[in-house]
């Protein structure tokens, strides 16, 4: 039988603003940290040590449901349609598509003509067979249709390298352009391809064009943020006549543009200042703009002609109560993803006649997205569906006729049954009399008296909306006797900007009070009972994971905590790391604003471990990760295992061959799902057929 790993200490204090911060796991985070996430190879062999014990104490922990952890993933797997592909995207002569062949995790890309000859343009399975881990973060042609550039990280680390082939011969054209964003914009000669690099520290702060095979050292830098706050990226207009860079962080925006034929004069569209946030496009004469400014929080669409950027007049005028998402230009309409009383609706608006109408849907609760789509002169935007119950389902609408054509609905090869299943939106009063929506699903045989085990997740940073769309995974618990339920709570943008707002800064602390007041909620209206809620959240989300447990352990049976930001003290005063500076505007400035530091300090799981009972915990890591560094949870699980003084489970899942999303493969992702179910379903004692 394993021991419980032990990893040594060696003191560490900063002192700061008359107060101390102590760390006796600090020394983990190497100086090269850097040269890690390429190469974890690199990594300390001390720590390494540790984590690999850490490892197999969670191996020897959950040895016994190694069977069950199989059952339960070809469960996850025959909800999956083994041979699938998505609905193709017409662009001009071809419609662009992608397909899984039997078995396999990765996709195979390709496209069709219009006398049906089908076409592979890019494999890959055969491109990923030399790797355990491959993300393809852009697959990308040219507008003749002659060339694909693609970008590829393969160990998790987001750090793409790009490449151009010919499609016809597979002929590679650019081998190699190394520490890419993943994002690619093509020129519409064909010949040239717009791509972001990032900097020593992970972050994206240049713009480059590049001439398709050429030698890239010669590619010509367009754009340079030189404040480390600002990450910036490239697109082009849907009219393909401007190219658009865009910089900011999280609560501030600016573009610049130019004609695309004169990208080297690129130019400002309006300067930035803090807390502006505007978002662009073109078509026809005009700029359409959607922004927060003139005080409207919930955004407003401006347009502006092209020969007067400087005189903006309102287009969808500002309403309070609908916060406006996103938006689409077309040469003839002009589409808006905006969301009322929660949920989405999408409005169509004639660029000639002005009239508006509506696409929602009447049912309690759901989601519905905009697709990307090639084409400029169109009546056709594609459109996604799905509510917790009910699968996706892919339309084509005709903005003119005003008609959605289906094109696809999710299929469940093991069998789904929606009528078998009861979800509800219902509104939870926070400790200061907010309302927080929390959706509630379950099977319809499943008891409300109290004695279910009931998963609860939460996210609420950033801004983040929780959709409630369709998870075929969710079904392993449910079907189990599990109640599924997910807390909107401050932090997200589900009720509007305000919301955001008031979950940020120096009020984040309403973001973990919302979740525990739908956590009682459930308990109070015989969902579940105290002691019997799993709390699920990752990644900044596992920020309220880290808050709960040190602050209310007796409420929950579990926490599940992947790549969790636990370390917010440490990480904020690191202006090093990638994320930090752009990140001051969300959580607070703690190396120049003594009282963020107070509050931030208040709040940080990692500083506030104390002797006292925890609750089971999983806790997840990828190694490469470069939002939420392997130390992070490393040290919290040290420290937790070194103040807990109960003798619940605690383990921890480390990837040591992915980053911050887990695995790459679409069947290997699911390893990681059956993982927390059967550690959800052991302390819940749910083990069953």
């Amino acid at each position: 039988m394993n021991l419980v790993p032990k990893l040594r200490k060696e003191k560490k204090v900063i002192n700061i603003h008359q107060d101390k911060l102590i760390d006796e796991y600090a020394w983990i985070k190497q100086e090269d940290w850097q040269s890690v996430l390429k190469d974890p190879s690199k990594l300390n062999k001390e720590v390494l040590k540790y984590i690999n014990e850490e490892n197999n104490y969670k191996s020897e922990k959950l040895k016994d449901l190694d069977t069950f952890k199989k059952k339960i993933f070809e469960e996850l797997k025959g909800r999956i349609k083994d041979k699938d592909s998505s609905v193709p995207v017409k662009d001009g002569q071809f419609s662009y598509y992608t397909k899984y062949i039997e078995n396999s995790e990765y996709p195979q890309f390709l496209r069709v003509n219009k006398k049906k000859d089908v076409e592979i343009i890019f494999d890959a399975n055969i491109k990923s067979k030399n790797f355990k881990f491959f993300n393809l973060n852009s697959v990308s042609h040219s507008y003749n249709h002659q060339y694909l550039a693609y970008n590829v990280d393969t160990n998790g680390s987001e750090y793409y390298d790009l490449s151009v082939e010919e499609i016809s011969t597979k002929k590679i054209i650019t081998k190699k352009i190394e520490n890419t964003t993943g994002e690619i914009v093509w020129h519409p000669n064909n010949n040239i391809i717009f791509y972001t690099v990032l900097d020593g520290n992970h972050r994206p702060n240049k713009i480059f064009a590049h001439k398709i095979g050429s030698d890239p050292k010669n590619d010509k830098c367009i754009f340079e943020e030189k404040d480390a706050a600002y990450f910036c990226s490239p697109s082009i207009s849907q009219s393909k006549k401007y190219l658009f860079i865009r910089t900011g962080d999280h609560q501030t925006s600016e573009y610049w543009f130019s004609p695309i034929d004169d990208f080297e004069n690129i130019k400002c569209f309006r300067k930035r200042k803090e807390k502006e946030e505007y978002e662009i496009d073109h078509a026809n004469d005009f700029f359409y703009i959607l922004s927060n400014l003139d005080q409207c929080r919930n955004f407003k669409v401006s347009t502006t002609k092209i020969n007067n950027i400087n005189e903006w007049k309102d287009f969808i005028e500002y309403n309070p109560r609908h916060l406006l998402l996103d938006f689409t230009v077309l040469k003839k309409w002009f589409i808006l993803l905006q969301r009322v009383n929660g949920l989405n609706q999408i409005l169509i608006k004639s660029l000639d006649s002005l009239e508006e109408h509506l696409i929602k849907f009447d049912d309690e609760t759901y989601e519905l997205s905009l697709s990307g789509q090639y084409e400029f002169d169109t009546d056709l935007i594609r459109i996604s569906y799905s509510s917790p119950v009910t699968p996706s389902t892919i339309y084509d609408y005709n903005c003119y006729l005003r008609k959605k054509i289906h094109r696809k609905t999710q299929e469940i090869p093991s069998g789904h049954n929606s009528k078998d299943y009861i979800c509800k939106r219902v509104m939870v009063t926070a400790h200061d009399q907010e309302e927080i929506p929390l959706t509630i699903l379950h099977h319809k045989n499943t008891k409300i008296d109290g004695k279910a085990p009931l998963l609860l997740y939460g996210y609420g940073s950033y801004g983040i909306t929780i959709p409630d769309n369709f998870s075929s995974n969710r079904f392993s618990l449910i079907n189990r006797g599990f109640i599924y339920a997910v807390a909107h709570i401050r932090g997200g943008r589900e009720k509007g900007q305000e919301w955001y707002e008031n979950g940020k800064l120096m009020n984040k602390k309403n973001t973990f009070l919302d979740f525990i007041s739908c956590a009682e909620y459930l308990c109070k209206n015989k969902y579940t009972s105290k002691g019997q809620i799993i709390a699920q959240g990752g990644s900044a989300g596992g920020l309220l994971m880290g808050y709960i447990s040190n602050e209310r352990p007796e409420l929950f049976l579990g926490i599940i905590a992947q790549v969790p930001f636990v370390d917010i003290c440490n990480t904020m005063l690191d202006e090093e790391l990638p994320l930090t500076v752009t990140e001051i505007p969300e959580w607070g400035d703690m190396k120049n604003d003594q009282e963020a530091f107070k509050y931030i300090k208040s709040y940080s799981p990692y500083d506030n471990v104390k002797k006292q009972n925890y609750p089971n915990m999983l806790i997840t890591g990828g190694i490469t990760d470069p939002r939420v560094t392997y130390w992070e949870m490393t040290k919290w699980i040290a420290k937790l295992r070194d103040f807990k003084t109960d003798k619940n489970l605690i383990v921890l899942d480390m990837n040591m061959e992915a980053g911050h999303s887990g695995a790459s493969g679409r069947y290997d992702y699911l390893k990681e799902i059956a993982l927390t179910y059967i550690f959800a379903l052991k302390i819940s004692k749910k083990i069953l057929p």
